[in-house]
């Protein structure tokens, strides 16, 4: 069967963050293996020339959905831990790479715009930027110029988020194809506007914390901003099963 999205009210937004943090704070430690793990392997593609950050983009919802896997079987009493990082390799992996292949056409949209619209216009920007001697009313025009670039990859981002945020769940929780998860993630992003923007602004709030955090108390900031990366995925999930319905 597959689920359809309902629309929620405009304070679930805070309430995802909350019960993902719940979500963290009940298995901190297993969540910290996970998320190293995955930094490690961030870590792996960037020193990988060339293939590697397409090899991150491709697998990246094979890593997501399996912590939406992960999630759910915490939820059910099992433990959070590493295996669940690559428990979507066991979970229809063909149409998560796909929605893989998916990430890595947006990116290509998004840097081919930047050099064919940005191209010279953005090193000469750089290169204002860093000298401290530039020309101000220089400076202030080539912003002016690019303004219309940078709000055109803002929606297009925004666009390529509405869709991939809800599909590896979709992917590994129901029987649909890649496209169909896209089309719902978009769909029952369009109909939540307003949960999301609480979300973004709780979010918000709580990255800036951590980073003061961090500045004033080093140690702790790290500690806390790892525990952060995770309410962050975990909120994710809260949110498919808020606005599906799922149990």
């Amino acid at each position: 069967m597959i689920p359809s999205p309902r629309r929620v009210p405009f304070i679930r937004g805070f309430y995802w963050i909350s019960e993902g943090f719940q979500l963290v704070f009940q298995s901190p430690f297993g969540w910290m293996k996970v998320i190293t793990l995955w930094f490690g392997f961030t870590l792996l593609c960037g020193v990988i020339i060339a293939i590697g950050p397409i090899l991150f983009s491709l697998t990246l919802p094979i890593l997501f959905g399996g912590l939406m896997v992960g999630c759910r079987a915490f939820q059910n009493g099992q433990s959070m831990n590493a295996a669940h990082l690559f428990a979507g390799f066991r979970h229809k992996p063909a149409r998560l790479i796909t929605l893989g292949g998916v990430n890595v056409l947006g990116e290509v949209i998004l840097t081919t715009i930047l050099l064919i619209w940005g191209g010279q216009r953005m090193i000469e920007l750089q290169t204002l930027s860093m000298d401290g001697t530039g020309n101000l009313e220089q400076l202030q025009l080539l912003v002016s110029d690019l303004t219309p670039m940078f709000i055109t990859l803002a929606l297009i981002q925004a666009v390529l988020l509405m869709l991939r945020w809800f599909a590896p769940a979709l992917l590994v929780f129901s029987d649909m194809t890649t496209s169909r998860a896209l089309s719902l993630s978009g769909k029952a992003c369009l109909i939540n506007t307003l949960p999301f923007l609480a979300y973004s602004v709780g979010m918000g709030a709580l990255l800036m914390g951590l980073i003061t955090a961090a500045f004033a108390v080093p140690v702790l900031g790290v500690l806390l901003f790892i525990m952060g990366i995770p309410t962050l995925i975990a909120a994710v999930y809260v949110s498919y099963r808020d606005i599906f319905s799922a149990p």
